[in-house]
């Protein structure tokens, strides 16, 4: 009975660990549980801040560019859940400011508010190349990502195509002159080189995942 009486507490903190944990990130609690912070649910999976954007315009975009990343690898990806952020500290919550949308795998994307300003051309053009990242994730294990083995640059340049991305330039002539431009091969390589803006290394990315392509298939990775 005395170790019946000491192993009481214990077994109720084990309990209780995992939802102190929970508790102490908002990361996560957004995440698992949108709707107790907040956030409505649109669409099968999709949730958004209220007044973040129109739903009806977000959900065609979305439509879009599902269709747009189906077509383009072949199949259909299972969607991802997806949280639409309307204000910075939404955004802040859930993994950054900056950035217009990010992807975690092929289970969470986050479009952030930032996206909001910009014209609908780019707004599909930037969830289709999110949700491309996510039908990759879907056929290349994780660990090939993080290590390298799956190029970041590789991934990210097929985004762009797949996203058919207004914003870069990818006529024979540009893509000659980014030729000798020296893509990162791991992921954590790419965000850094990202960062720096001078680099037009998506444009490169680009440029070296269609000629991958001339000669590889979809499949082969």
């Amino acid at each position: 009975e005395p170790v019946e009486l000491l192993m009481r507490p214990i077994r109720v903190f084990a309990l209780a660990l995992p939802v102190l944990v929970l508790a102490s990130f908002s990361f996560p609690r957004t995440v698992l549980l949108p709707g107790a912070h907040g956030f409505r649910e649109i669409a099968p999976r999709v949730w958004m801040q209220p007044g973040a954007r129109d739903p009806v315009e977000v959900l065609n975009e979305l439509d879009w560019a599902e269709t747009r990343i189906e077509e383009w690898w072949g199949d259909a990806t299972e969607r991802p859940r997806i949280l639409i952020c309307g204000d910075t500290g939404c955004d802040g919550s859930l993994g950054g400011v900056g950035p217009y949308a990010q992807a975690y795998d092929q289970y969470l994307l986050i479009l952030h508010s930032r996206l909001s300003t910009e014209d609908a051309d780019l707004r599909r053009a930037i969830i289709a190349h999110e949700l491309s990242h996510a039908a990759l994730a879907s056929r290349v294990s994780s660990w090939r990502l993080l290590t390298g083995d799956m190029p970041a640059w590789l991934n990210e340049g097929l985004a762009v195509l797949a996203s058919d991305d207004p914003r870069f330039d990818l006529t024979p002539e540009r893509c000659a002159l980014l030729a000798d431009e020296t893509l990162p091969e791991s992921m954590r390589d790419w965000d850094h080189a990202a960062g720096q803006r001078d680099r037009p290394i998506y444009q490169a990315a680009a440029c070296r995942a269609r000629d991958w392509l001339a000669t590889n298939a979809l499949s082969d990775l």
